[in-house]
């Protein structure tokens, strides 16, 4: 329940194709002009930190008062050195489906959150 006027827009960047990639896809980058605004990001994961370090991301954000939110927080898998404002839960460093995340398009319909087992995604 949010009072104050608030603009919503949406970026889907992913470091992921099935396993983990070297490089980012953005999906769909933000239409509003943030510049000098209060930003919040929301997170499904905040893993390595890559997403958030993106040109597209950190373009759009100059000179904006900057928050992030995730839901899960996975600080042992982390490249680059970031927290998250606000975070939901904890979770160890492993491969995690379910309640919106997937793998290659799978699992994303689960309603809880589960570990993947490594045979699934290292073939």
């Amino acid at each position: 329940h949010l009072k104050s006027d608030v603009k919503f827009d949406f970026m889907s960047v992913s470091s992921y194709s099935g396993v983990e990639s070297k490089t980012l896809v953005v999906r769909q980058d933000i239409k509003e002009d943030i510049r000098g605004k209060n930003v919040l990001i929301v997170e499904d994961i905040l893993d390595t930190g890559k997403v958030l370090i993106c040109d597209e991301l950190e373009n759009s954000l100059h000179e904006s008062v900057i928050s992030q939110v995730t839901l899960l927080d996975k600080e042992e898998g982390r490249v680059f050195d970031m927290k998250a404002d606000y975070s939901g839960f904890k979770i160890p460093n492993a491969f995690v489906v379910g309640y919106g995340l997937d793998f290659n398009e799978r699992y994303r319909q689960l309603p809880y959150i589960g570990i993947l087992k490594e045979d699934c995604y290292k073939k």
